[in-house]
């Protein structure tokens, strides 16, 4: 595996060594500049800095970010719960990467789970669709041809006990929504996050309901579908959702989104007290995250350690365990 050079900061705020204060130079890598675990980086070194420990973000996507996690380029990565099992099983994405790179990601510790991207259920207000179960007789889009969100889907229809009974249209979300708006589509699968940017334009042309999966299904779900340890039913409350899109889209309650956690990894070889300061530090400033977007207001503690798929790093494990969340 190659292995970067890393620079030393030095600051005067806190002594990790006897003779000198010093913390490594930690390269925390997102999708995009535009996707909320980027964003959540850019909170966070600010909030690292302050704490003595010096990061910066860089963007790579999921699987390139892993790769080169693995490869010692970088040092923080968010992959899906059930993708980083792929990454180690050499299955999926990383059916093709060499055992050097699988040793690597098998090396990799969970810091932290937190929610982007979810599939959430959209339908026209007027179509009296308020429940999961009210879908019964209704044209649904399902998601692109062949995806994953349509079988989850076509499986969350089986256990609401309306299987059979949906005309499901496996379609994109842009289309879909042109559908809704013209009629002839009663509802639709959107993924992503919060907001999204396909639902807030729908909702400036029709008046949109949030469509919820009966949370008492979740068990049953989970024993279902493929990986289903790693799926959540995740909250979004009703307040999150008005702020989101001023008010264009409904919500009878709260709204649950089904997802799996995208966990941030950190690489083994990073010491224990500086994975620990930087979870300190985080969770101690967690309302400068929640306030920058309403997408980041979903990081919250209790969902932190909520169905992730590697084991904690010990840093992390000493914060959670000082804290009393393990």
């Amino acid at each position: 595996m190659f292995k970067k050079i890393r620079s030393i900061t030095l600051t005067g705020a806190v002594a990790i060594m006897a003779t000198s204060a010093v913390a490594q130079d930690i390269v925390f890598s997102g999708v995009s500049t535009t996707s909320d675990d980027y964003q959540l980086g850019v909170i966070w070194s600010g909030i690292a800095r302050e704490a003595g420990i010096s990061m910066t973000v860089v963007e790579n996507g999921t699987v390139s970010g892993m790769r080169k996690a693995a490869q010692g380029e970088i040092d923080m990565v968010g992959v899906g719960a059930p993708h980083y099992l792929d990454a180690v099983g050499g299955t999926g994405k990383y059916v093709d990467d060499p055992e050097a790179l699988r040793d690597g990601y098998k090396g990799m510790k969970a810091i932290l789970a937190m929610p982007v991207g979810m599939a959430q259920y959209v339908a026209r207000t007027d179509k009296g669709i308020k429940s999961f179960t009210d879908l019964e007789g209704k044209t649904v889009g399902t998601g692109r041809p062949g995806g994953n969100a349509g079988k989850v889907t076509a499986t969350l229809f089986d256990i609401h006990g309306i299987g059979g009974k949906v005309d499901g249209q496996a379609i994109k979300y842009g289309p879909a929504m042109e559908q809704m708006a013209a009629g002839t589509m009663d509802a639709t699968l959107v993924w992503g996050s919060l907001p999204t940017a396909v639902i807030d334009n729908a909702s400036r042309q029709m008046s949109l309901r949030f469509i919820s999966p009966d949370p008492s299904t979740l068990e049953k779900f989970r024993s279902t579908i493929s990986n289903g340890d790693y799926y959540v039913y995740q909250k979004i409350p009703a307040a999150s959702i008005q702020t989101a899109y001023e008010g264009r889209v409904e919500a009878e309650s709260d709204a649950y989104f089904w997802t799996f956690p995208y966990q941030v990894m950190v690489r083994g070889e990073i010491d224990e007290d500086t994975v620990y300061s930087l979870i300190k530090a985080l969770w101690e400033n967690i309302d400068k995250v929640n306030s920058a977007s309403a997408g980041l207001s979903l990081v919250t503690l209790e969902s932190a350690l909520e169905a992730i798929s590697a084991d904690l790093h010990p840093g992390a494990k000493r914060y959670y365990e000082e804290i009393g969340l393990l």
